[in-house]
């Protein structure tokens, strides 16, 4: 019987990350010249893990904001900062954990991703597209079938 291969082995090491008291803009910033959708809010001395900032939770911050103002203006978020639209204690996973329970979680709260903590301190993200990759490159290369394009 083959052991379960854990997150680690897929996992990405180096992440970008804000503080809490960054500015959204500053994390925008980010959004805008990488690809990925998902910052981790660390506390910045110790790599502890304080919360994940999305896209959409900077979406929220402009729904919010309209609504309240009830107007289309752009909200000035160099006057945010990224704790007041973070989702706090998010859910994280330890090195050794399954890459199975990693595909689990994210099928069944529909997360894109998953910070990756050991004592206390992060350690990566694994993302829907890293689970997405292992399960591609785990198929036999006869299963793809042939591509065409029309």
């Amino acid at each position: 019987m083959k052991p379960l291969k854990s997150v680690e082995e897929i996992m990405t090491r180096e992440v970008i990350t804000v503080r809490p008291d960054d500015r959204l803009s500053k994390a925008l910033d980010y959004f805008d010249h990488n690809s990925f959708r998902h910052l981790l809010v660390t506390d910045g001395k110790n790599g502890k893990l304080l919360g994940v900032l999305s896209k959409k939770d900077i979406l929220n911050v402009f729904l919010i904001i309209r609504a309240k103002k009830d107007e289309l203006s752009f909200p000035d978020l160099d006057n945010i900062k990224v704790s007041e639209a973070m989702t706090e204690d998010p859910l994280y996973l330890d090195p050794s954990d399954s890459i199975g329970l990693a595909a689990d979680i994210v099928l069944s709260n529909k997360f894109h991703s998953l910070p990756i903590v050991e004592d206390d301190k992060l350690m990566g993200i694994v993302t829907s597209h890293d689970l997405l990759r292992f399960a591609f490159e785990r198929i036999p290369l006869e299963e793809y079938g042939e591509f065409t394009e029309d």
